[in-house]
């Protein structure tokens, strides 16, 4: 038995691919914790996991409830509010602050996420073996790979490729010249030079933040992936579905059998981050549903929008969080943003998506989505009720999208039963012992 550290990115797509990996390895005999700010308690400890605190006056508890509450009354979270968390965050790392936090346990073992590479830095500095994971795809410079905030679908021209060269130029001039505020690589540099760790191991032609060159698992099956010129040296495993996730109470009664049922979200942070214009797509998916008696919505409106604020025909059920895995195993089509997590769930039960992205890397999900032909895809300007009704209708009367997807689960079921994940987990911790 092992003593296991996982340390991921409090974003819902982080967490629930951490939970169902934590799992595994309790299954297994090991001795799992948490380590993660303090407004991730709660949710650790309802789902059974040990959890110990870090970054405490970073992120004080509260702290994430606040900056939601300034988000939806129009008060956006920018990166000079980003880079001062960051700073602190540095700081406390170049203190210790991991070998502080788990000095009690002892841990033979640090999964870190990708999304955090200033704590990869401090945990290799702990000489405790790490291994990062990704809850969403590796975004490197590759000419057959665009970058996954771009629309592109790969068609094997030659058009297609330039454009991808194109997109990554685009990319990194922006960062240069448009979006150094969100740069962190100073920071990065000072504390890997600060940690001894070595430069040559950060790769900085990435999309979003640094990638370290450290073992990664990415929680994505290859076979939703474009093919790639450039396969960058990681593990490609199983999606880490937690199909054993506890969630809140949900009106099951209200379902009815004789309806195929549509499930509608945008996952935790939109409806925060932009709550007009999530307002304003629930409502056109509202009034495309009720021209569709035969169907019956659920739509997963958050914590901030009110179920009052919007004309919901019979049809529709609106709901503040839903249980996702388990209405999935009911559901016909859903209709989301393209959030990795949610598409990786779609395929794993089997449910063709309807895809609206918006941000990050949303655009390069459902671009893989439309590449696979497992669902389809409208960009915000496209949206009104004909539209998602449209394309809901095909969704459903067009078998091909079923077969598709169907194929494709029987390969995420396959390697989430069979778990990669857990044995390369256990190989470094069984080298580690010999050496």
């Amino acid at each position: 038995m092992a003593t296991i550290v996982l340390m991921p990115f409090h974003w819902a797509a982080d967490m629930n691919a951490a939970f169902a990996l934590a799992r595994k390895l309790q299954s297994r005999g090991h001795r799992i914790f948490f380590l993660t700010i303090p407004d991730t308690e709660d949710r650790i400890r309802a789902q059974g996991f040990d959890w110990l605190p870090a970054f405490n006056q970073i992120f004080p508890k509260g702290e994430l409830e606040k900056q939601s509450a300034s988000e939806v009354q129009g008060k956006a979270y920018g990166p000079a509010e980003f880079r001062t968390r960051l700073r602190g965050m540095c700081e406390l790392l170049r203190n210790n602050e991991i070998g502080r936090a788990t000095k009690a346990i002892s841990p033979d073992l640090l999964l870190v996420s990708s999304g955090m590479p200033w704590v990869g830095i401090a945990a290799h500095k702990t000489a405790i073996p790490v291994i990062q994971f990704s809850s969403t795809l590796i975004s490197v410079e590759d000419w057959s790979v665009p970058p996954f905030r771009t629309n592109l679908v790969p068609d094997g021209s030659l058009l297609f490729h330039l454009r991808t060269l194109l997109a990554w130029k685009e990319l990194f001039l922006r960062r240069k010249f448009r979006n150094r505020a969100w740069d962190i690589s100073s920071e990065i540099k000072t504390l890997a030079r600060d940690c001894g760790f070595p430069r040559s191991k950060i790769d900085f032609a990435v999309e979003t933040w640094p990638r370290l060159l450290l073992p990664e698992l990415v929680f994505c099956p290859k076979e939703l992936d474009f093919p790639r010129h450039k396969v960058p040296e990681a593990f490609w495993v199983e999606a880490s579905i937690d199909l054993q996730r506890k969630d809140a109470p949900f009106p099951w009664s209200r379902l009815e059998e004789r309806r195929s049922i549509v499930f509608c979200a945008l996952g935790s942070l939109l409806a925060t981050k932009a709550a007009a214009k999530v307002s304003r797509f629930f409502q056109m998916f509202l009034d495309a549903i009720r021209e569709r008696p035969a169907l019956q919505a659920v739509v997963a409106i958050g914590g901030h929008l009110k179920p009052e604020e919007f004309d919901c025909p019979a049809n529709a059920l609106l709901v503040s969080h839903a249980p996702q895995l388990e209405l999935l195993k009911r559901c016909a089509v859903m209709v989301g943003h393209g959030g990795f997590s949610s598409v990786k769930e779609c395929i794993f039960m089997g449910v063709p998506m309807l895809l609206v992205p918006l941000s990050y890397d949303e655009p390069g999900n459902a671009a893989r989505v439309v590449h696979h032909k497992i669902g389809l895809r409208l960009q915000m300007e496209e949206v009104s009720a004909a539209t998602l009704g449209s394309c809901i209708d095909t969704l459903i009367e067009d078998s091909a999208y079923r077969d598709n997807i169907t194929r494709m689960s029987q390969k995420f079921v396959e390697l989430e039963a069979r778990s990669p994940a857990c044995q390369i987990i256990e190989n470094t911790i069984v080298s580690r012992s010999i050496t």
